[in-house]
């Protein structure tokens, strides 16, 4: 079980979207770094194109703005990415430049012509990622290193996670979806509660 394709993936299925399996994964190197970035096609049918009003910083309710994208997922999994970094702007900083270099981004967003998503037309070019700095200044840094690398919006693993956590219920039956299942459990046993979702 991959946690993070998980959510990510009953993270757009749950708000509307039509979600698969984008790329074609090649064989896993060594460093966690040189790993192919996992990526998602999504497409939501209930608008007929992405409007620009958006912006890059996205949170659920910018969603109903996105008809088609590639969402990557620069993760805890896939990355150096370490607790130290959540409290830590200038690691945050650096971390992101790192990731940023040589073309696993660029490759996750240009799907090759064999590829279904090719056929996408017009897409945003989406990221997920563990964090953000917490300095204004470091953030607008951080989205510039990232709008460079042709990224068009992103989204935090955090943001998602809570809203996940406030669309589950601890009386409903998640048949076939395990990570609904894992969040059901933490509320039946108040180990996260609503409306703070104060973990344990």
């Amino acid at each position: 079980m991959d946690v993070e394709h998980d959510l990510m993936e009953a993270y757009f299925e749950s708000n509307g979207f039509l979600v698969r399996q984008a790329g074609k994964p090649d064989a896993i190197p060594v460093k966690k770094n040189q790993q192919a970035l996992m990526t998602l096609a999504i497409f939501n049918p209930a608008i007929s194109a992405n409007l620009s009003s958006a912006g890059f910083r996205l949170y659920t309710s910018d969603l109903v703005k996105i008809r088609a994208g590639l969402v990557s997922l620069i993760g805890w999994g896939n990355s150096d990415f370490t607790n130290g970094m959540l409290n830590n702007d200038t690691s945050l900083l650096k971390f992101f430049k790192k990731e940023a270099k040589g073309n696993r981004l660029e490759s996750s967003f240009n799907p090759g012509p064999e590829l279904a998503e090719s056929g996408m037309g017009s897409f945003l070019r989406l990221l997920v990622v563990p964090a953000l700095p917490r300095n204004e200044a470091k953030v607008a840094e951080v989205f510039g290193i990232l709008k460079e690398a042709g990224v068009d919006g992103i989204l935090t693993l955090r943001s998602m996670l809570e809203n996940l956590l406030r669309q589950s219920e601890p009386t409903k039956i998640y048949t076939g979806k395990p990570f609904f299942q894992v969040l059901k459990l933490m509320k039946v046993y108040e180990l996260a509660k609503e409306p703070q979702l104060e973990m344990f």
